[in-house]
Parts: C-alpha cells; structure tokens; sequence
C-alpha cells in the first residue's frame, strides 16, 4: 500500500505525451500526489478546509494546462509542476486573505447561498403555526395536556410520568397516544 503513495514518475509522461490522459492515469496520479501536496498547502496556510480546496484547484489548473501541454514542449517534470501550482495557489490564497480581497461569484452562485434568518413570510407563517400548535394543547383535557406537556417539553419518560402522576405507564402511553392524535386533528 504504501508504493501507491509513492511518487511514480512513469505515469508522469502518460500526460506529456499520452493520446489523451485517461481517468484511471489521473485516479492514479491524484492518490500519488495528493497527500504531499496538501501537506504542503497546510504548511504555509494552516488551514485544513482551505488545503482540501487548494488541492482540488490545483489538479483542475494540472487538467485545463493539459491541453497547452499536447500542443506545445510539454511540460519536464509534473511533480514539479503540481508543487509549483499548489504552492502559487497558496501563497495567493494567503495574499488575497491578508489585503481582504473579496472573490467575485457569478450572481446564481451568490443567490444560491442560502440566508440564516427567515424571510418575513416564513417567519410570519412559523409564528402562526406556534400559535396554532399552542392553542390546539390548551384545547387537550387536563390531565392529556398535563403528561403531554410532561413527556414532550419538560422530557420525563412513560414510568417518571406515571410515578410522579401516581397513575400506570400504560394510561401514560394512551394519553400521549390520544394527545398526538388530538393535535394532528387540530392541525388539518
């Protein structure tokens, strides 16, 4: 196992020179290279995200160079290539972070990302269904609404129910039964 992690120099010149670069050539020169290269990300970045990000950029730059490759010199030595992308792409990443540069996204990339509050329609409908939700346990019978609430916000099992309540675990467990059944009837 440890040979597969091991830098293998004969499929280097399968990208240089091959036909086209299969998948199985690429599979096998990620599981080479990988680990070295984010070990050397996460040396000068620090950060293990920001390394599993920049390795994955790093073999997308080794594909869209592939092209220019074949038609062109070619490239000598693609250990050598892959250390110098992803040492670029770092200390980019390290530059563009100390003088703040924000990256541009496409518009569909920034609508994508989701927002952490509701918007006022959602919040409005949550607050109606917490409204209708509470009315419909006030509108349980005493003792369902009291082992209810009991089991459900203040998280007591069937048998602290039934001892604290002095009643068996089998009326604990109709109750609940019922309650939920109440409460879906409610909500329809």
């Amino acid at each position: 196992m440890a040979a597969i992690f091991l830098r293998q120099p004969d499929l280097f010149p399968l990208l240089a020179f091959g036909p086209m670069v299969t998948t199985s050539h690429l599979d096998k020169i990620y599981v080479a290279e990988r680990g070295r290269l984010w070990r050397l990300i996460m040396r000068l970045t620090g950060n293990h995200a920001t390394a599993d990000e920049l390795v994955q950029d790093t073999f997308l730059r080794l594909l869209a160079s592939e092209t220019g490759a074949r038609s062109g010199g070619g490239i000598a030595s693609y250990e050598a290539y892959l250390t110098r992308i992803a040492r670029n792409l770092a200390l980019n990443h390290l530059r563009h972070q100390r003088q703040g540069i924000e990256i541009a996204f496409e518009r569909d990339v920034i609508e994508a990302i989701g927002d952490d509050h509701p918007s006022p329609e959602i919040a409005l409908i949550s607050r109606q269904t917490l409204h209708d939700i509470l009315k419909a346990i006030i509108a349980l019978p005493p003792r369902r609404r009291q082992i209810f609430i009991l089991h459900r916000f203040e998280g007591l099992t069937y048998d602290q129910i039934a001892a604290k309540l002095e009643i068996s675990r089998n009326t604990v467990m109709v109750q609940i039964v019922n309650a939920l059944a109440d409460l879906r009837r409610a909500m329809k």
